[in-house]
């Protein structure tokens, strides 16, 4: 229990974890969005091409459960993927603490940049319990408002561990799809 006081609290004095991490539009939906410039090299049709190539690959199967093409426009340079995966908060050989979240993933690249953008967030939590199974959506789960205690002084175990994995997730995310057009990945 010590460990994994020690842990949250680690968690929620990340400012990368920490109050305001977690973006909210004028309607309080949830989203997370980062642009990105396109190396001089490369012209934005290539760019648009390297993201839905790297979409296709990384929104199959063994990476997601499921990810299919909501939107293509090759030629406005626009795309949105819906995604269903799983996220695991911890395994162990007997016991495992996931969720399924599922999300759209999108990609517009105009004016020598790449903006991403993942949006209506959803997570199935202990779908294979009893009374479980239920959709929450990230509004209702993973905000300030939600994800700290009436104080706003920490974590609460139940929503905390939806926050910090659904950030990863997405730093993640916009990390590979980067790296990709820069020729890291």
């Amino acid at each position: 229990i010590t460990l994994f006081a020690f842990a949250r609290d680690n968690y929620e004095q990340n400012p990368k974890y920490g109050k305001g991490a977690v973006p909210q539009d004028e309607n309080g939906d949830v989203y997370f969005t980062q642009t990105v410039d396109i190396p001089e090299n490369i012209s934005e049709d290539i760019c648009y091409e390297i993201l839905m190539n790297w979409a296709k690959g990384r929104f199959a199967q063994p990476y997601a459960q499921s990810g299919r093409i909501l939107n293509e426009d090759s030629q406005t340079h626009r795309f949105i993927f819906h995604v269903d995966q799983i996220i695991v908060f911890k395994s162990t050989g007997f016991v495992a603490d996931e969720s399924k979240i599922s999300y759209n993933f999108s990609v517009a690249v105009k004016n020598g940049q790449f903006t991403m953008t993942m949006t209506d967030i959803k997570y199935r939590y202990e779908e294979g319990r009893e009374g479980g199974g239920k959709a929450f959506p990230a509004e209702d789960w993973i905000t300030d408002k939600e994800a700290y205690n009436r104080a706003g002084t920490k974590f609460l175990r139940s929503t905390g561990k939806f926050r910090i994995k659904t950030i990863d997730l997405k730093d993640q995310l916009f990390q590979r799809a980067s790296d990709a057009v820069s020729g890291t990945l």
